[in-house]
């Protein structure tokens, strides 16, 4: 679900510290082999190398908790996910659901029609499913609103009367258009 590319070593290390060692006790679920366990719980060591380390240890609260009703068997890998994700979610360069979206059709679209940062937004902030029809609509018109604010803005910075909140607003959308170029940049390469 997560899946995070090149997570090093001592973050991996760190999920297992925090999280996996303190569970060590608990079994795997009937039926399921050591190597498939072994696989889930390197899934889990990289997947939730994002958490901070407070965040990991409340998991092991939450997986105890769990264990207790199961008499001391590991729950579902996807549980232990959608609890890790009702906890923070990760990252959006992290998770799958954001670039994804700006790599498909839709991303295609906003981009064209110049919605992409609000559609970022959106998918970063509440995840799947795409916005339908209406709220792509409500996208839009708050796209054009940012456009008219970024007029205004750069021409309060030409004239020197710019605040610094509306600059920091204004490198935060720049940002956010930087990170989408370069989502959508990784889409072009493994195309080619």
């Amino acid at each position: 679900m997560m899946a995070m590319s090149g997570v090093n070593a001592e973050a991996k290390a760190r999920v297992e510290a925090l999280l996996l060692e303190p569970l060590a006790g608990l079994k795997r679920k009937r039926g399921r082999g050591a190597e498939d366990h072994d696989k889930a719980m390197e899934r889990l060591r990289c997947d939730l190398a994002y958490m901070t380390d407070d965040e990991l240890r409340g998991m092991v609260e939450l997986i105890t908790a769990h264990a207790v009703s199961t008499k001391g068997v590991w729950p579902d890998e996807g549980l232990i996910r959608v609890w890790a994700f009702d906890l923070r979610k990760p990252p959006a360069r992290e998770a799958t659901y954001p670039p994804s979206l700006m790599r498909s059709e839709m991303g295609d679209r906003a981009v064209a029609e110049g919605w992409a940062i609000e559609l970022y937004a959106v998918a970063k902030r509440y995840g799947p499913p795409p916005p339908p029809r209406y709220m792509q609509g409500k996208l839009k018109e708050e796209a054009a609103n940012n456009a008219h604010r970024v007029r205004v803005i750069e021409q309060n910075r030409a004239a020197g009367r710019a605040t610094d909140d509306e600059l920091a607003w204004l490198r935060r959308r720049d940002a956010d258009m930087a990170e989408i170029h370069a989502i959508r940049a990784e889409k072009r390469e493994s195309a080619a």
